[in-house]
């Protein structure tokens, strides 16, 4: 089969590291795995305007050094040549972290709604006729499928949903983000291949599109975490990266997530420091990963709130790969009372870390985490409170958790994702 693979968002994450979160995660693995496959002949294209940032990734990446690139095709000739290199520009840029929302995140969201979308639906082909036409399978990831390539009636036109949280939500998010994933939902139609990362996203999409969709074209390809997230025992490791990060040596616990609303940080923030007053805890500290998101205000205001316990809540900010896995070995517990999520790649990474895990019992988290970590309503405050101080307090309980934990991230490989996604390939062309 000839594949034809969207990569924009490894592109992004080129030119801005904090995006390399999640998705990016997700995008690059499936990259990799397609391109080992003997029953793939893989060709990767960019659907938003990231196409030297991309080709600059596929350049550092030596196992993608023999795939091809489709390049942008315009029936004016440079037409949109200088709106890629300003969008570049843009991106590169440093983001300070701060508490205020920044011009340059105004200007990320601006070029959303108005700039991508205007090259999606005008002259300007973001990949090559010519290799359309060539391609047996056009896998979207985080693009709303342009009008011309519906137009082909090609058969085999994939679509990767990560969560329809925006539209579902739109509270959690902003406008130019609710903007495109309406777009991007807007684009599905009946022909239309829906590859989702759960469950819980395969229904939120069933029950949002209606009869727009076929159900039997809408399948549920699980996630994995990635072989960079183990259980670490070196103990000299664990204490470098406790140094860069400027974590002390006593024991914490550890939230990994963007830093916005839905992941519900200030109820961690407000857990931790009701623990550590009515128990008189004085060697727990709390740490917070991840690059900052949107409305995030609230976050900083709460740690501001919490006087007492303020010193010990440390926020790392956006942390490589390569560092993760000590991170989570080394931490006490894992919390993540997220209010909503399309799979929960973070809970997953710190089982397959051997952490034990509090999440919240919604959407697709009792799927990944099954019967593994515990789980409470996110807005349950004594409940979360409860669960911190029984792990904290007990461990034996650590110990087990620790072990049922490793058992159920056993359950998900990245080579079962990528079976289900070619099988769905293979399906699309009967």
């Amino acid at each position: 089969m000839k594949i034809l693979y969207d990569i924009s968002v490894l592109g992004i994450g080129m030119s801005d590291a904090a995006a390399r979160t999640g998705i990016y995660r997700v995008v690059q693995t499936v990259a990799e795995h397609l391109v080992l496959r003997k029953d793939c002949q893989v060709q990767f294209c960019s659907m938003q305007p990231f196409h030297q940032s991309s080709l600059k990734y596929l350049q550092q990446k030596k196992e993608f050094s023999d795939v091809s690139f489709s390049r942008p095709y315009s029936l004016k000739a440079n037409a949109t040549t200088r709106r890629f290199e300003l969008i570049d520009q843009v991106l590169k840029t440093p983001m300070p972290f701060t508490k205020k929302v920044s011009t340059k995140f105004q200007i990320r969201s601006l070029w959303m709604k108005e700039i991508i979308y205007d090259l999606l639906n005008k002259e300007d082909f973001l990949v090559n006729p010519r290799d359309l036409a060539h391609a047996d399978i056009f896998h979207f990831n985080f693009s709303p499928i342009p009008k011309y390539i519906t137009k082909t009636k090609k058969r085999g036109i994939f679509l990767t949903k990560f969560d329809l949280i925006p539209v579902l939500y739109p509270h959690f998010s902003i406008e130019p983000i609710r903007k495109i994933f309406k777009d991007i939902l807007d684009s599905i139609n009946r022909d239309t291949w829906v590859l989702c990362i759960s469950n819980a996203t395969r229904n939120d999409l069933l029950n949002y599109k209606g009869n727009a969709v076929d159900p039997d074209k809408v399948l549920v390809t699980e996630l994995a975490a990635s072989d960079e997230f183990y259980r670490s025992t070196d103990k000299e490791l664990n204490r470098q990266v406790r140094e860069i990060y400027g974590i002390p040596e006593t024991p914490y616990i550890l939230s990994l997530c963007t830093l916005e609303p839905r992941k519900n940080i200030d109820q961690t923030i407000r857990a931790f420091a009701k623990i550590v007053q009515q128990e008189n805890i004085s060697d727990l500290n709390l740490v917070l990963v991840g690059a900052k998101g949107w409305m995030f205000d609230k976050i900083f205001e709460q740690i501001e709130a919490s006087e007492r316990v303020r010193k010990r809540i440390i926020i790392t900010g956006y942390v490589a790969n390569n560092h993760l896995a000590a991170l989570y070995s080394d931490a006490l517990f894992f919390v993540y009372p997220t209010l909503y999520e399309g799979f929960g790649l973070p809970p997953l990474e710190a089982m397959q870390c051997g952490t034990p895990v509090i999440t919240s019992n919604t959407s697709s988290l009792p799927e990944v985490v099954g019967n593994a970590g515990i789980m409470v309503s996110p807005t349950d405050m004594d409940a979360l409170c409860h669960a911190m101080l029984s792990i904290y307090k007990n461990p034996s309980l650590r110990e087990q958790m620790m072990q049922r934990s490793l058992d159920r991230a056993k359950h998900f490989t990245w080579e079962k994702c990528m079976q289900a996604t070619v099988n769905a390939y293979r399906a699309s062309l009967v």
